[in-house]
């Protein structure tokens, strides 16, 4: 008497599988086989990746596919699960983001540098703590405006990570009519 290797249960000698589990026990492969220990196949091919699409891939991939909206953190959901469909419409959108933001925050410290050294501040002294710089007012205002900007960047990254988060494919205003990036990451990383 043998053994199921998947459920315990005893099996009758000759029983191609197990009564309580259906296991097959190797009893036809080995019948016909004078040496049950040879492997006839000496180089099995290698087991391919699974593309995953549709439900059963947000199901399984929401949870990693929200960091794609965290800046450079695009590229652990990129990385980590290369094959779902679901993870490349999210990191091709963060990826967008990512390169937005870094572009906007050069262009913002640009401005600001040239309009601080085209308005000076002043030089002012108080009793209390001494000498200190203030800005002139044009340059507050310029600042003001470049943080609405960075605001609009948080409240797209908001926008991607609940998307992500609750398993939708839905563009992000602006960021998903920029089809640059994507296209880019499509043909170095995924290889389309």
């Amino acid at each position: 008497m043998a053994f199921c290797k998947n459920c315990g249960q005893q099996i009758n000698d000759g029983a191609a599988f197990c009564p309580s589990c259906g296991t097959p026990t190797g009893a036809q492969a080995n019948a016909g086989n004078p040496n049950p220990g040879f492997n006839p196949t000496p180089n099995p091919a290698p087991i391919q990746p699974q593309v995953m699409n549709g439900d059963a891939d947000v199901q399984a991939n929401k949870g990693i596919a929200w960091l794609s909206y965290l800046g450079i953190l695009f590229l652990v959901p990129m990385f980590a699960k290369k094959t779902s469909q679901f993870c490349r419409y999210h990191v091709k959108q963060g990826a967008t983001l990512c390169a937005l933001e870094i572009a906007y925050t050069i262009i913002t410290e640009i401005i600001k540098a040239i309009v601080g050294a085209i308005f000076k501040g002043q030089l002012k002294y108080s009793i209390y703590t001494g000498y200190y710089y203030t800005q002139s007012t044009l340059y507050t205002i310029v600042s003001i405006l470049f943080s609405i900007g960075s605001i609009a960047i948080l409240v797209f990254a908001i926008m991607g990570i609940v998307n992500a988060a609750t398993g939708k494919v839905k563009e992000i205003p602006i960021i998903g009519q920029i089809p640059f990036i994507g296209d880019l990451l499509d043909k170095i990383y995924y290889n389309k």
